[in-house]
């Protein structure tokens, strides 16, 4: 069996070195099998040639680069052929347990997402430079409609044109990625990655946002929204609520999405810092004034560590009401969680859906809105009731600069007494 699997074998360096054709493939290249000193079992790599010179020649140089690289310690048993995805797979599987929930979502979505559909054949052990700058062309205009197929959609909740620091975030990624794989051996050479820079026009970046006029439409939206062909009935044990009759878990997650969406507008967290929200991460405190104040302690495993949070005015009313629908209320279970308890993935999906019914998915500069919209209306109207930039940026967990570099023509409006001159006088 073994000799008819190696059919004209040819031997070198004493056997160390054997160059053959697969008696099990019509495929008539020749093959190479090596046996380097110190490395368990043989090494195969195919010379894709058919001229036996000529494969006798590779198979002594590839003997030689092998041990070469040996000594430079990279992983010769499957750095020649090992292919990106399968990198990845390896460099998230030693650093899961090390990284943040936020930080594995983060990895996974960009790698499914962008990563492997781009590198994921490639081999990594020597990419080409030019390779890698492909990809950046190829990734701003991943959502661009000039380049999509006619039956394809662009997904709601998708930006045109993705921002410097999302491309930014990705070079590093890929940096730490075959960083990690130059120093375990399984890369001969990190590629070079930086990313383009992104055309944006000129001016304050805005965040895409609501005005009250449009929140007040889509709050009102949202009340009759839930209501159609609603059912409810008493539960037997603590007279709470919860949905029944046909479609219950559809009209639940109505009801959830509904009081989700006011949460974010009056609360300012991050979509990630909700989604990790528990019920005994909130609590009633007094404020100064002997006033109720819903008080909102974030996870340290979110984006920008632990933070005590305080919510506006009112918002404790949207919690109650999931508490009376939601079977899972005890003190470890999520706020924000589906029908079975587990959490949400993504609530941008159905939103996006509700603003194209209202023609509010963009904005007056073509922006495209998500749930991430009400952080910035929640900082526009706190910003508008005359909190100060300090207090705010605490609240939020992000940065004076960053919210004086944003909001600016909020803060403008704001100075507009003192920026009003009188008239003046025209000469007689």
């Amino acid at each position: 069996m073994v000799e008819s699997f190696y059919q004209q074998a040819h031997r070198l360096r004493d056997g160390a070195v054997m160059v053959y054709r697969r008696g099990d493939t019509n495929q008539q290249v020749y093959q190479a099998r090596l046996k380097i000193p110190g490395v368990t079992g043989y090494i195969i790599r195919s010379l894709k040639t058919r001229d036996l010179p000529t494969a006798l020649n590779l198979a002594e140089d590839l003997f030689y680069e092998l041990r070469a690289e040996q000594k430079l310690g990279v992983d010769v048993r499957i750095a020649g052929n090992l292919k990106f995805k399968d990198l990845w797979k390896r460099f998230y599987s030693a650093h899961e347990t090390g990284l943040s929930v936020h930080r594995r979502r983060l990895h996974k979505f960009m790698s499914e997402k962008y990563f492997i559909p781009f590198f994921g054949e490639a081999r990594v052990n020597d990419m080409p430079d030019a390779f890698v700058e492909q990809y950046w062309d190829w990734r701003i205009n991943y959502h661009n409609p000039e380049k999509w197929e006619d039956d394809e959609d662009i997904p709601a909740n998708a930006a045109r044109v993705p921002a410097q620091k999302t491309l930014d975030m990705e070079a590093g990624m890929l940096r730490q990625i075959f960083r990690w794989g130059k120093r375990i051996g399984f890369v001969k050479r990190e590629p070079w990655i930086k990313a383009t820079k992104v055309k944006h026009t000129k001016g304050v970046e805005r965040r895409p946002s609501f005005d009250e006029a449009e929140w007040k439409q889509i709050y009102t939206y949202l009340r009759e929204w839930v209501k159609e062909g609603l059912v409810l009935t008493p539960e037997e044990r603590g007279g709470r609520l919860h949905r029944s009759g046909p479609n219950a878990m559809h009209r639940y997650q109505r009801e959830l999405l509904r009081n989700y969406l006011l949460f974010m507008a009056n609360s300012g967290l991050r979509p990630n810092e909700a989604r990790q929200l528990c019920w005994q991460d909130l609590r009633i405190e007094k404020d100064t004034e002997n006033k109720p104040a819903l008080v909102v302690e974030v996870a340290p495993t979110t984006k920008t560590g632990a933070r005590t949070v305080v919510c506006r005015e009112g918002t404790q009313a949207y919690l109650d009401r999931l508490k009376q629908l939601s079977r899972h209320i005890e003190p470890g279970d999520l706020v924000f969680c589906g029908y079975d308890g587990k959490p949400v993935e993504n609530f941008n999906k159905t939103f996006a859906s509700i603003l194209s019914r209202l023609k509010l998915l963009d904005d007056r500069w073509g922006k495209r809105r998500t749930v991430y919209s009400l952080r910035h209306f929640y900082c526009t109207q706190c910003l508008l009731s005359g909190i100060p930039v300090h207090i705010l940026a605490k609240n939020m967990g992000t940065s004076i600069s960053y919210i004086e570099k944003h909001y600016s023509h909020v803060l403008t409006v704001m100075q507009a007494k003192e920026l009003q001159t009188k008239k003046f006088k025209a000469k007689a």
